[in-house]
C-alpha cells in the first residue's frame, strides 16, 4: 500500500499479543464479530436506494483486504477476524445499504488491481486517498491518518525526527507511502550534505518489525493509529516522531463504480449523523472527519 499508506499491521510481538496470523495471498471469505462495545448495525436506510443493481441483486459487498492490520483488522490465532475499524464500519455501512458484508484476504499488491479489475466490489484496509490511486478508482473517505517513526527504546534518544534518519536504515512496507517518506527524507539528507537514508523494503510490517528488533534496521515508518494501538498492546517500540504525511483514509471502489461510491457515501453520512461512526472510531481512540466525502485528498 506510490505515495500511499496502507495502514499496515505492526509488529510480530504485537501480532502474538493480539493473536494475529500470517497474511496469505488469498484466503476464504471471513466475517467479523463485533468488538466489545461496538454498536448494533443500523437497519437499511434511504442510502439503499442508491446501490447499483449489480450489487443489489448479489445482496453482498465483496470486500478485499489484507490480514492482519491493527487496528483496522483484528484476528485470532487462526486469522479469523474478531473486530477492528474496517469490519465494524463496513458492516454498519452494509446494513444501511441492506447488504451482507464479506471480506476476502488478499495480498497487498493485488488489492487495488483486484478492485479495478472487478474481482472485489471494494477495498477497505486503512487505505490512504491519493491522486495516484484516484486514477483507477474513487475513495469514500471517513477519517484521517498520518505517519510516525518508531524505533527500539534504546535508540529513542538519538532519533527524534525525520532529520535524524540520515545514514540510517529505515524499514518501509513495499508499495506504501512508507517508501516515499524515506525517499523524501533521504533526498533532504543528501541535499544538506549528509549521508542518505536507506529504505529497506519489506512485504509485511511483521517482517519490518523483526528487522527493527533484530537490529537490521534502525527505524521504521508506520501509520500513527497502527503504532499507537500496537504500543497500547505491549509492543516494545517507541514513537520518536509523528504527525507527518497526513492523509485521508477511506473505502476504495473502481472507476466504473461511481454510483456505488455515492451509495457508500450516503450510508457513511447517515452513520455520522446518527453517531454510529463516531462511536466505532472512538473505541479505537480515533475520530471521523466532520463530513465524509469522495476523493477528499484532491477535492
Amino acid at each position: 500500500m506510490s505515495v500511499i499508506t496502507r495502514g499496515c499491521v505492526l509488529v510480530a510481538a504485537v501480532a502474538v499479543l493480539a493473536g494475529c496470523g500470517t497474511s496469505t495471498p488469498e484466503a476464504s471469505p471471513s466475517s467479523a464479530a463485533p468488538a466489545p462495545g461496538a454498536s448494533e448495525a443500523p437497519a437499511a436506510s434511504g442510502a439503499a436506494a442508491l446501490v447499483p443493481d449489480r450489487i443489489k441483486q448479489a445482496g453482498v459487498i465483496n470486500v478485499g483486504t489484507t490480514l492482519p492490520n491493527l487496528p483496522y483488522l483484528l484476528t485470532d490465532s487462526a486469522n479469523n477476524i474478531t473486530g477492528g475499524i474496517t469490519p465494524e464500519v463496513g458492516k454498519a455501512v452494509a446494513a444501511k445499504l441492506g447488504l451482507e458484508y464479506k471480506i476476502q484476504n488478499v495480498a497487498w499488491e493485488a488489492l487495488l488491481p483486484g478492485v479495478a479489475g472487478g474481482r472485489y466490489d471494494m477495498a477497505d484496509d486503512g487505505i490512504s486517498d491519493t491522486l495516484e490511486r484516484q486514477q483507477i478508482g474513487y475513495f469514500v473517505d471517513y477519517m484521517q491518518s498520518s505517519q510516525v517513526l518508531v524505533t527500539s527504546k534504546d535508540k529513542a534518544a538519538t532519533i527524534k525526527s525525520l532529520d535524524d534518519v540520515c545514514g540510517k536504515k529505515v524499514a518501509a512496507i513495499r508499495g506504501t507511502t512508507d517508501v516515499q517518506v524515506v525517499k523524501d527524507a533521504s533526498k533532504k539528507c543528501a541535499d544538506g550534505g549528509k549521508p542518505a537514508a536507506e529504505a529497506v523494503e519489506f512485504p509485511t510490517a511483521q517482517d519490518a518489525d523483526l528487522a527493527l528488533r533484530s537490529g537490521r534496521v534502525d527505524v521504521e515508518v508506520l501509520v500513527a493509529e497502527t503504532a499507537k494501538y500496537a504500543i497500547s498492546q505491549g509492543s516494545p517500540v517507541a514513537i520518536v516522531a509523528e504527525g507527518f504525511a497526513p492523509t485521508y483514509v477511506g473505502m476504495f471502489v473502481a472507476k466504473k463504480d461511481k454510483a456505488f461510491a455515492d451509495a457508500l457515501l450516503a450510508a457513511l453520512k447517515e452513520l455520522k449523523a446518527d453517531g454510529t461512526l463516531d462511536k466505532i472510531l472512538d473505541g479505537y481512540g480515533l475520530k471521523p472527519i466532520d463530513e465524509p466525502g469522495i476523493n477528499l485528498a484532491t477535492s
